[in-house]
């Protein structure tokens, strides 16, 4: 019954990347822009005075800027056609001016501001208008758009912005004192109901409260791609679907948190945190709660491993990881720890894999990469999944070996390797991603020459259905650490490479 499951959920599996990989390419219309500057002075009655400290912003909106000691201000990319330009400073009577953007040309503008008259009337409640309230389904980003309403003539007004999450009594205050009638509300929650409201007060600090409306945010998106990143001295998990706004960072812990890997049935997502100190295992939800460390005695450590190589077992019950010389067992709650192999002297198993096929049949194996003391010191064994029946796939070659990954159907393994270059601190020249049967034949450059001059192509591993490899690009200088890393996606065969992240590594790539 398992394999008729299984051999369905492939088959449906199988038919999702038609569509995902399709849509990869769309076309936008360009944006065409122009430019406003311009100065801004007093009136006669003021002295006509150049003004510094203006506020100066756009409807449609663009970058907010205020006025240099001159008086003078740039907006240098505004979109073109009909545009308002609001000019606004606390004692002075706010100015708007509507003017017409052309493509690729400079518009220059003069403002006058008045001294705003003495302010005797609190002001109007604010009318709000976008978006409606108890609106459904918005982005993680919401644009907030009210009206002063009826308001003395010459008044300046400053409004603070209030945010309420669903059930809380008391709001942040997001806009504090600001004289424009938009802000950005940013870093919302997925599927949560929300409340925002207005004050608005004048120069005499008289205030008035505003009502409260409402808007839910979108449901959790349905993100199939898993991997790392720097964010601000720290490495951590995001999930992303490639669509704009649903990029989603999972981990936040500050530390180090790497190598995500979907669980089988795509409901959890394991992962390695330093964040005691030391790698050990942790498994998540898909939209980064309900976390639990699953390794305690024994973390994951071994020769130039720095927490990575563990794997889910087929059934997606239990984690397959190296300690030292061990290869290790453990249930996903963290129970039933035991050892299966021992990796020969003076070599530790860093990274692996496990499949529920082999060799086009139902036969779990495991592959597992056995580390010596130097970085190109390495070789690649197959093996039972209870250690039983080791055999060597891959020898040691000249060249560093890593990231050995079963294919689909367990008829090959890919791994990368560095052929022409050896190190003894890790660096790598020219690494590119083989494949090899089983049986040790057939071997395969699926790099080829496609793969950039100057780089190494590392942390292959087939996707979930089989019809795409996913890894990462990087370039081959000392410093790579402190680059960019790139992640790609490939046919089986090597052909048809393509870029799908600019910034991220560790890549894991499953289909919701």
């Amino acid at each position: 019954m398992r394999q008729f499951y299984l051999l369905f959920r492939h088959f449906i599996l199988l038919c999702l990347p038609l569509i995902i990989f399709s849509c990869n390419e769309s076309t936008v219309d360009p944006e065409l822009f122009g430019s406003i500057s311009g100065t801004v002075k007093t009136s006669e009655e003021a002295g006509s005075l150049p003004m510094e400290g203006v506020t100066i912003t756009t409807n449609p909106g663009t970058t907010s800027v205020t006025t240099n000691s001159d008086g003078s201000f740039n907006l240098s990319e505004v979109n073109v056609g009909d545009v308002t330009v609001n000019a606004k400073k606390e004692g002075y009577t706010a100015v708007s001016i509507p003017v017409k953007v052309q493509e690729g040309k400079e518009l220059v503008m003069q403002v006058v501001m008045g001294i705003a008259p003495p302010e005797t009337a609190v002001p109007a409640e604010p009318v709000y208008a976008l978006p409606l309230d108890a609106t459904a389904n918005l982005q993680t980003e919401v644009k907030l758009v009210w009206n002063n309403g009826e308001t003395e003539k010459g008044d300046t007004l400053f409004f603070n912005v209030i945010l309420y999450e669903d059930g809380q009594f008391k709001g942040d205050t997001i806009a504090e004192s600001i004289m424009d009638t938009t802000f950005v509300a940013k870093n919302l929650k997925f599927e949560t109901n929300y409340r925002w409201k207005v004050d608005v007060s004048n120069r005499a600090r008289q205030e008035t409260k505003g009502r409260e409306w409402k808007f839910r945010t979108e449901n959790f998106p349905k993100n199939g791609y898993l991997f790392v990143k720097d964010t601000l001295g720290s490495r951590d998990i995001f999930s992303w679907d490639l669509a704009e706004n649903h990029l989603v960072r999972l981990t936040k812990d500050g530390g180090n948190e790497l190598y995500p890997r979907i669980s089988p049935n795509e409901q959890k997502i394991a992962y390695s945190s330093n964040k005691s100190g030391r790698y050990h295992i942790y498994t998540m939800d898909i939209k980064g709660e309900v976390t639990y460390k699953v390794t305690e005695e024994k973390e994951v450590v071994g020769n130039y491993n720095n927490g990575g190589g563990f794997v889910w077992s087929p059934t997606g019950d239990q984690i397959l990881y190296g300690h030292y010389e061990e290869l290790l067992v453990i249930n996903s709650d963290g129970t039933g720890l035991s050892k299966i192999a021992n990796a020969s002297v003076n070599r530790e198993f860093t990274q692996m894999d496990w499949s529920y096929m082999f060799d086009n049949h139902s036969d779990p194996k495991i592959v597992a990469l056995a580390q010596g003391k130097l970085p190109y010191d390495n070789e690649i064994y197959l093996m039972d999944p209870d250690g039983g029946n080791m055999t060597l796939l891959v020898d040691n070659l000249k060249g560093t070996l890593s990231n050995p990954h079963f294919s689909r159907e367990g008829d090959r393994v890919i791994f990368s390797l560095d052929s022409l270059y050896e190190d003894d601190r890790g660096y790598q020249n020219n690494a590119k991603i083989y494949s090899v049967n089983i049986d040790g034949t057939n071997w395969t450059d699926l790099s080829g020459d496609d793969k950039p001059a100057g780089t190494n192509d590392l942390q292959a591993r087939f996707t979930e259905t089989g019809n795409k490899i996913v890894f990462i690009n990087v370039k081959n200088d000392e410093e790579r650490e402190k680059k960019l890393k790139e992640i790609w996606i490939m046919d089986p065969d090597g052909s048809n490479r393509e870029k799908i992240i600019s910034n991220g590594e560790m890549p894991d790539l499953y289909n919701p």
